[in-house]
Formats: C-alpha cells, structure tokens, sequence
C-alpha cells in the first residue's frame, strides 16, 4: 500500500496546477507596470508584509519570470518562517516534512490557463488556443503510399506542426509508426472515451492512484494532451500523436517508483515524464546542479527510487523527462539524474522547448550540464487532444518531452533488436545541431529529427552469416555485373526480394535485393577483318582486328595456334568470355568431311578453360553442316557473369554446349546459314547468390550473304541473331532478412535469413538485325568492312553502325 502522506501531497499538486492563478492578488493590479516597476513594488509590499511573498511568488512565476532571480535575492532574508532558506539536500523519495511537492512539467500557462485562465510555473503567454475540432474529413483518401512521405502530410497531420518540424512524415514513409511498442505515461490520467485513444490504451496494466485503481480519467487534461501528442490515434480528424501505432499504459498521479515497476510488468519500452519536482516554498524547479554527489543525489531520491530505476535498466525501459518550465540555466533534477548517477545513461533523455523557428522557449529551462543526453522539441503552441473532445494548444516542456518519446517509439518500432542505449544514441547523433556548435548547455545534443534519425549512419554492410559476429562485407563492394546471357535470370531471381543491409548501429535496412544486378549488355555483332599471309607451304601467319595466329598445314590435317579471340562474334559464348589463347586441330577424314576440336584459356581477369569436339562437312559451293559439342569450366565468373563482394565468392561453373550450323548455296555466290547453340549451366559459390541448376540457354542466327552483290567487288549479308540468354532452370540465393528482436534490454546477435530456390522462365530476348558489307582481298591491299543494323529488345529499339578499314603491303 502507499501512504495516505504520498496520495495527499499528489493531490496537492495537481489542485495547486488547476487553481494556481485566479485567486492572486497582483493579477490585475501590476498589469500595466513594467518589470523594474513591479519588481519594486513587490519588494516594497515584501518589507511591509513578508507574508505576501506566496502571491508574490506566484505572480512572478506566472508572468514575469525574469525578475524572479532579484525578487528572491532581495526577499532571502525576509522570508516568512515557513519558507525553506535552503535547498542543500532536498529529499525527493519521501515528500513530507522537507518543502517539497512534485507538480506536473507542463509549461503551466498551457494547462493552468486552459483550466483558470492563467499558468502555473512558467513565463506568461497567450492563453491556451482552443482549436475548433473540424470534424470528419469528406473521405479518408487514398491509403498512403510506403514510400511517400506527402501521403502522410494530411490536415490532421498539420495541424500540430511539430510533426512536421520533427519530419514524422519521413519515418512514417518507411514504415515506422510505432505498432508493437508501449508507451507508458505518468500524469493526470487520459479521456478514455476520446476518439483519439479509442483502442489504444492497455487498461489491464493502467493504474491509478487516486480513488478507484481503475478510474485512469483526467481530471486536468493535462495527462490527456501530452497522451495525444505522443500517440493519438489516426483517424483524419483532430490532430495525430507521434507514435500514432503505439499502445499508452496510463498512470493517474505520480508516484514514480510503482509507476516504473508497472510500466516494466506492462512491458512498456518508453515512460513520459512530463512533471518536475518543486520546491514548495518557491515553487521552482529542483535543478540537477542543487545536488553535488551521485550518493546525495541516491539519498535524496530514496531507494524506491533506485530500486525501480534499476529495474527499469535491466529491463531497458527508457525514460523522457520535460527539463521544466522556470528559464533556468538547468534541467528539472528527474531530467538529469544520469549527470550525478553515470549507470543510468542511455536510459534518460532529457526534453528541452523550442518554437516553430526551433529557437528555445522562453520558459523552457536549459540542457546545462545534461547537454550529452539532452534534446530540443517542439513545445510552444503544439495543438493535441483536448480532454473531453476536440483539440487545444499547449505550450511547455510537457509538449516537448512526449514529441521526444513519441520518436523513439517510431524508431524502436522500425528496429526492435536496438536497446535503449543504442536509440537514444542514435536520436542525439541524428539531432540537428542548434545554438553554438556540437553539444552545448542549451539545445545539449541538438533538435529532433526523425527523417534524419531513418537514415543509415555510416558504413552499410551485408552480413554473411546468421549473427552480427559473422564476416560483414561493405555493400559498397557488392554487386553483380551480369552478362547479357544471365542478367535476365539474375534479375527474375532477386526481383522481389528484400535484402538487408546494417548500418554502424546494426539496423537493418531494406534493399532491393534486384539493385545488385547490373547488366552488361551482349555485344552487338561485331566487325572482323582477317587476313592470312602464306609463309610457305605448310606455314600461314593469320591477323585480325582480335588476334594473331599461325597455321600448319599437314596434309590431311590442319593446327592452329592463336594469341586473342581469331572471331568473337563467331560463336555466342565468344560475346561472353575473352580468350587469352587457343589452339584448334581439323583433320580430315574424308574429302567433305572433318573431325575438329579446340581448346581455349582465358585470361587471369577472366579465368575459364573451354573445350570442343565436333564433325564439319563441307561442299565446294560453300554448303556444309557442323556440329560441336563442348565445355566450359569457369572460376570466379557465371557466363562472363561476376559476383563481387557479398554477392559471391569462390564460384565455378561449369556449361555444356552443342553448337550446330547449316550452309546451303541458293544460287551464283549467294549461301544461306542458320546457326544455333544449346547450352546448360549449373554453378556452386558462397555469398547472397549461392548457385544455379539447369539453366539453360539458347541463341540463334539466319544469314544471307551474296559475293559480289550488285556487281561490286564485296559481299554483302543481311542477318537475323538473338544473343545466347538464359530461358529457363534454377537460382538459389540466401539473403540476410532481418535482426532479431532485443530480448529484456540484451541487443540480440541474430540474424534472420531466408534461403530459396526460384525457378527461372523465358523472357524477352534481343533480337539483333543486321547489314554487312565487306571488301576484301588475299592480295596487298585495302580491306573494307561496313556494318549496320539496330538491336531490339521488347519496346527498346537501338541502331547501330560500324566501319572498318586495314591495309596490307
């Protein structure tokens, strides 16, 4: 049970919050006086009366607090007897006998105000601005888009423009809107049968500490608006919270330790705090500096205290605290706890007050010596749910501490394996930087910004394994550049799937797994100009544009030997892989009909082997049929495909092939060639790709050619080909998913994975149509080789041309 002294001195509180203002005697008197007059006037009425200091007190508080610091050090040695001379060791755990009360943080004027016309604890201003509530909107609209903050910009949303200054809308985009975290909120209760928390509010663990333990009612409206700046509902009418997703547990009255240990048993990630601890003779904020050590500061805080934040530790329950609302140089002593006690960093953040041109609020008290886990809010002006219906503008720290807890919620919904520690963190290091450079006394870590706090920070990485501990592998380095004949497969693959990436922080981001793939398109078909220059008899040296050769010429058999590709566009896997050298062998069996076979390497950069054997028959008129059958070892690269980085390491492949081509003479000088390859692929590797099975791939080619067309000396050929491209088979890929959830305030290791195999199937092919015109010659002389055509490839239609020129001597 709690004491009858505590509920008291907590009811005290919220009644001195409602009725602070309408029985003061300086009110109206001083309202034409300016601050030097009524700062004299005040004094004088003290020396005369040291009983008028209450009102005194109170007035100045109201409404010229910048005379409250001469007020004090003229009247320090006049005060009434009941007055506290001095706060060297204020006991905050136990709140009788010692000159305290605990009052809510709300920048008074907003909810004092709104309840008597005027504001408790605060510089003045206008009064709270009662916003008509503009009812239903005519529809809902279209559903917002994930990835168009504007969607998210509704008339609901702007009505609070800290939404806006805090760019919710940018979290909001991406998905981040507080489903599947609780927030916990001490204060005066919640309108339970408001629209805006219809649905949200978690009764079952919801307490209160006046009366009926389940009568969680606002009796203030106070407890009502910071509830709805952190997660009203969205429902395109009033105004929406932060965290618009997020579930509230609710607590009436503010006893702080029971409070903090329901939260935990609520399994709350995120109290507001939106009240400071008084002086009750002053009425002015308990600043953290009025405490010298971390075992005063215990002492004073009581072990109910420490034992709950303890607890709050262990099970990562962070805590938002308004700094206060009396312009002082440092933050309300709740607020600043981890400045004397260092344990509890990383689960206090500590909530200043701006305006709309993010400048500090007057009333607002400063970061001071909490700067390192401090930060700035929208506070002045913010419109919210006003208790019994409708919306209301408040300003105060109390409005700038639930914007702060409405924004960790965001982010600890979007990364629920981060701790405390690590968002807060992340909040500072994302802050926009106000006042003087980096982290000063004022705005401390800088202005809430949740666009920025959705962006990755620093390095991003691909994780190889199932934990964080596994080998991480800059994204920066990772990619696939994919030849024509794979690209397509590649890109069915990963088309679809999500890929995640971590930032310095570990949190996980969504790619698109499919942006890894880049194509290489197929080259178009090529210009070769060869010429062979016979040495003697069984010598013949052979040049091209591609490459240099001998020939040996025995009889019934022919070797070959080549530096570079002799013809790349001869075959379809000559478009794909650049052979370093090669050698080739035909011996003849009968007169029309040969036995052939080759082998060629690549290159270092292009590690393959390749190996053919086949039949060629041919007539005198050029006619002939050829089948090859062959195959393809690969290391490192895919059909000319490479896998960089996390993409892939360590692959082979390995590709059979049957090539077959048909000549037929169809009249003086004029042959008919069709062509077409059959090929099967399957590869092994690690990485985000592990491998293929069965992919098979096919390309073709018609030709027509007539020697010397119309009269000329050159031959001429019109042809039809589509580059070899994979069309059906199996890709296995293993892709990084997910970081797995923080479990009671422990950052998980994990990392979700998911491992398939997708089935491949045709797509469309390039189809290339192409003129070649050559003139060439066994004699010295020019050789002239012209090309035209243009390549399509569904609606993608590109010309191109070519022209070629050598002379021999």
């Amino acid at each position: 049970m709690f004491s009858f002294r505590k509920l008291i001195l907590t009811t005290t509180a919220i009644v001195t919050l409602a009725t602070a203002v309408s029985a003061n005697i300086y009110s109206g008197q001083l309202t034409s006086y300016s601050d030097e007059q009524a700062l004299k006037l005040l004094i004088s009425e003290h020396a005369l009366d040291p009983s008028t200091f209450e009102d005194a007190h109170e007035y100045i508080t109201l409404n010229r607090p910048t005379i409250m610091k001469e007020y004090l050090r003229q009247t320090s040695n006049r005060a009434p007897a009941t007055r506290r001379s001095s706060p060297s060791e204020p006991s905050l755990g136990a709140t009788s006998g010692n000159g305290l009360m605990i009052v809510l943080g709300v920048a008074g004027m907003a909810v004092a105000t709104s309840l008597a016309g005027g504001g408790g604890g605060q510089k003045p201003g206008p009064a709270p601005r009662a916003v008509p509530d503009p009812g239903p909107s005519p529809s809902p609209g279209p559903t917002p888009s994930p990835d168009r903050p504007a969607d998210f910009r509704t008339p609901e949303f702007n009505r609070n423009y800290g939404l806006s200054l805090i760019e919710a809308d940018e979290r909001y985009a991406k998905g981040g809107q507080g489903e599947g975290v609780k927030i916990s909120i001490l204060d005066t209760g919640i309108d339970v049968n408001n629209r805006d928390f219809l649905g949200k509010i978690d009764f079952q663990n919801s307490y209160s500490y006046f009366g009926d333990p389940r009568d969680i009612s606002d009796t203030d409206g106070h407890g009502t608006h910071v509830a709805g700046i952190a997660a009203g509902r969205k429902d395109v009418q009033g105004t929406h919270g932060v965290a618009f997703g997020s579930e509230l547990v609710i607590f009436k009255g503010i006893v702080w330790p029971d409070a903090i240990n329901r939260s935990i048993k609520a399994d709350a990630h995120v109290m507001n705090n939106s009240w400071v601890y008084i002086y009750t003779d002053t009425k002015i904020t308990i600043p953290i500096t009025d405490y010298t050590s971390g075992k005063q500061l215990a002492g004073a805080l009581g072990e109910d205290i420490i034992n709950a934040l303890n607890a709050a530790k262990d099970a990562d329950l962070i805590s938002v605290v308004a700094a206060g609302n009396h312009s002082l140089p440092e933050v309300a002593v709740n607020a600043g706890i981890p400045v004397l006690l260092p344990e509890y960093d990383g689960y206090f953040i500590a909530a200043v007050a701006v305006d709309q041109n993010k400048q500090i609020a007057g009333f607002s008290n400063r970061c001071g010596v909490a700067k390192d886990f401090c930060l700035a809010a929208p506070g002045v002006g913010i419109i919210s749910t006003r208790n019994g219906g409708g919306v209301v503008a408040f300003d105060g720290t109390s409005q700038a501490a639930p914007h702060v807890t409405g924004g960790y919620a965001l982010l600890k919904s979007q990364w629920p394996e981060l701790t405390a520690p690590q968002i807060s963190q992340i909040m500072f290091d994302t802050a926009d930087d106000l006042g003087e450079p980096g982290v000063d006394e004022i705005y401390g870590q800088g202005f809430l910004n949740l666009s920025r706090a959705m962006r990755p920070v620093g390095e991003l990485v691909v994780y190889q394994g199932n934990t964080t501990k596994s080998e991480a592998i800059p994204l920066a380095e990772t990619g696939i550049a994919a030849s024509g004949a794979l690209a397509p497969a590649l890109n069915q693959a990963l088309t679809g799937q999500v890929l995640m990436v971590t930032d310095e922080y570990t949190r996980g981001f969504d790619l698109a797994a499919s942006a890894l793939v880049s194509e290489i398109e197929a080259p178009k078909p090529s210009l070769t100009i060869a010429r062979e220059v016979k040495v003697s008899d069984t010598l013949t040296v052979m040049r091209s544009n591609h490459s240099t050769g001998i020939r040996f010429d025995g009889g019934a058999s022919t070797s070959e030997i080549n530096l570079g590709d002799a013809d790349p566009g001869a075959d379809p896997f000559g478009q794909l892989l650049t052979e370093d050298y090669s050698f080739g062998h035909k011996l003849e069996l009968t007169g029309t009909l040969a036995l052939i076979a080759d082998h060629a390497f690549g290159s270092s950069s292009d590690s393959f082997t390749r190996t053919s054997v086949g039949l060629e028959a041919k007539d005198k008129d050029g006619s002939g049929l050829s089948a090859q059958f062959g195959l393809i070892e690969e290391n490192g690269t895919v059909l000319g495909s490479r896998f960089m980085g996390a993409a892939g390491q360590d692959g082979r492949s390995s590709t059979s092939f049957l090539e077959i081509s048909g000549s037929v003479a169809v009249g003086q000088g004029t042959l008919l060639t069709v062509s077409g390859t059959q090929s099967t692929t399957d590869f092994q590797q690690a990485g985000l790709v592990t491998g293929g099975n069965n992919l098979m791939g096919r390309a073709g080619q018609i030709s027509i050619s007539k020697k010397r067309f119309l009269g000329s000396p050159g031959t001429m050929s019109l042809s039809v080909s589509s580059p070899l491209q994979i069309s059906s088979g199996e890709i296995s890929i293993d892709l990084p998913q997910d970081r797995v959830a923080a479990v009671a305030g422990q950052e998980s290791t994990g990392v979700t994975r998911t491992s398939q195999t997708v089935d491949i199937t045709s797509s469309v092919r390039p189809i290339d149509i192409g003129l070649t015109y050559q003139i060439a010659s066994d004699a010295p002389g020019s050789d002239i080789l012209f090309n035209a055509g243009y390549r399509a490839r569904g609606g993608d239609q590109n010309p191109y041309f070519g022209f070629a020129l050598s002379h021999s001597f």
